[in-house]
This record gives structure tokens, C-alpha cells and sequence, in this order.
């Protein structure tokens, strides 16, 4: 299971890095990138907290913080919707990372 998770996250975290850097060169990989990425990405860290919750990896004491990051994330990733910029999708990818990392200490 820890061999699941551990490359889970690393799919989650190559989605959310992925998206900002590769648009520009989207035309050399033949395919478009989604403009959802980032709120795939989202949903999938999402799904990892709760996971890690459930299975004990955190704690209550955690939770603050984790639902802190959780409402940071989707804020900056449904501004990402709204207005793809490279601003945008850099910030997304840094919250998601950040996100990720709470999840994985």
C-alpha cells in the first residue's frame, strides 16, 4: 500500500508540475495538455489526505493545518480555471507541491 501511495503522489505531483512548464511546447508532444490538470491534480492529493487520515498517518492534530492548505489549494487552483496565466499555473503548482508535502512528512 505504501508502494501505491508513494507512486501515487508521484503521478499527482508530476501532473501539477507538468502543467505550468509544458504548455508552451505542447505542439512537440502532439498533445494538448488539459486545462484541468491542476484541479485533477487537486482532486487526487485530496483523496491521498483523506486516505492518509483514515489509515491513521494523520492526525487530529493535523487537521487545522491540513484544512488550512485544503481551502489555499482549491482557491488557487479554481483561480487557475478562471484565468490560465503563467502566474497562475506556477502558483498552482507550488500550493499542490505544498499540499502534497503535508500529506507525505
Amino acid at each position: 500500500m505504501k508502494r501505491f501511495l508513494v507512486s501515487l503522489s508521484g503521478v499527482a505531483l508530476s501532473v501539477g508540475l507538468w502543467g505550468g512548464h509544458v504548455r508552451a511546447d505542447d505542439a512537440a508532444f502532439g498533445v494538448p495538455l488539459s486545462p484541468n490538470a491542476h484541479l485533477y491534480s487537486y482532486f487526487i492529493i485530496n483523496g491521498m489526505a483523506r486516505g492518509a487520515f483514515l489509515m491513521g498517518k494523520l492526525h487530529q492534530k493535523d487537521m487545522p493545518v491540513l484544512i488550512q492548505m485544503d481551502e489555499a489549494t482549491r482557491k488557487a487552483v479554481v483561480h487557475n480555471l478562471d484565468s490560465q496565466t503563467i502566474r497562475s499555473d506556477f502558483r498552482a503548482d507550488q500550493i499542490l507541491t505544498r499540499y502534497l508535502g503535508l500529506i507525505q512528512k
